[in-house]
């Protein structure tokens, strides 16, 4: 699937396009029968789990180590858990797209497949832009996030800032100095933009982009699948990545999909904050710290 030319602008006005009806039906209920065996199999375990908040290396992250009240708010890295969620990740109609707004290049950065539990289980996502999370020498950067069931405004949708991308990269640390995961001073809110679909519908943001998501008021839980990918010559300034060109550079280079490898990374005058110091949680663990704003 091909975008129009009015598409291309808007996300590079805006920062994000919306596209329904983009996977198929069927491939969406393989994807769902697939997650509800993983929740049955996980959330039955009658272990403690020593890691609650999870880390980008740690498959599952947890609400709970109680055995009777767990249930998984994320699994990190899911394309190398299961062959069907590497094959949506590389979907052709989803990376022809990635390839027209990252400008021709794609190189697949990161994925986890996150759950919107119901509101006194899991609370909202706060403001925040995923550049301050993994900065690189350009901003040609992309999060995918594909609706693997329908989503309302009641169920918490993403939410974003129309564009935001285009303004300042807003302060992700507390007082004391330390990385949180969210946006730690004022954010104008009154152009925020719900972005609702039914299953199959797939989201693009930019990576500067400030978004977030509320609470989900239903009383079942929302899957949601993301991906990010990058321009090939974007190369990361940190580690925060599912793979790591500093620990295994002929891996990084197999996580090319279009395009050719490259030693020579596009620096732009882009701002930036490196997301340091930071603890090894995941974003629920890191947005409990106290607001300050």
């Amino acid at each position: 699937m091909s975008l129009t030319k009015t598409e291309i602008n808007f996300y590079k006005t805006k920062g994000y396009l919306v596209k329904k009806k983009l996977i198929s039906e069927n491939e969406i209920k393989k994807i769902n029968n697939l997650i509800r065996k993983i929740l049955k199999k996980e959330e039955g375990r009658n272990t403690k789990i020593k890691n609650l908040g999870g880390s980008f290396n740690n498959n599952f992250v947890y609400n709970s180590n109680s055995s009777n009240k767990r249930e998984i708010l994320r699994l990190n890295n899911p394309t190398y858990y299961n062959k069907l969620f590497y094959n949506l990740s590389r979907n052709k109609k989803i990376i022809n797209i990635v390839k027209k707004l990252l400008g021709g290049s794609v190189r697949f950065h990161h994925c986890k497949l996150n759950f919107k539990l119901p509101s006194k289980k899991g609370g909202e996502v706060s403001w925040h832009q995923d550049w301050a999370f993994y900065p690189h020498t350009n901003d040609d950067l992309i999060t995918v996030g594909v609706y693997l069931e329908d989503c309302d405004e009641e169920n918490g949708p993403l939410q974003v800032i129309p564009k935001s991308h285009k303004k300042k990269i807003y302060n992700h640390h507390n007082k004391k100095k330390e990385f949180v995961g969210k946006i730690c001073e004022k954010v104008n809110l009154k152009n925020k933009t719900s972005l609702i679909g039914k299953a199959g519908t797939v989201t693009f943001h930019h990576v500067r982009t400030v978004h977030g998501s509320g609470l989900n008021l239903k009383n079942s839980k929302r899957p949601l699948m993301l991906f990010g990918y990058t321009n090939n010559d974007a190369w990361p300034l940190t580690s925060d990545a599912s793979v790591n060109p500093n620990e295994d550079f002929e891996k990084y280079n197999k996580c090319i999909i279009i395009g050719k490898k490259t030693l020579i990374p596009r620096f732009e005058k882009v701002p930036l904050i490196i997301p340091l110091p930071k603890k090894s949680v995941s974003i629920y663990q890191l947005q409990k710290t106290k607001k300050i704003i």
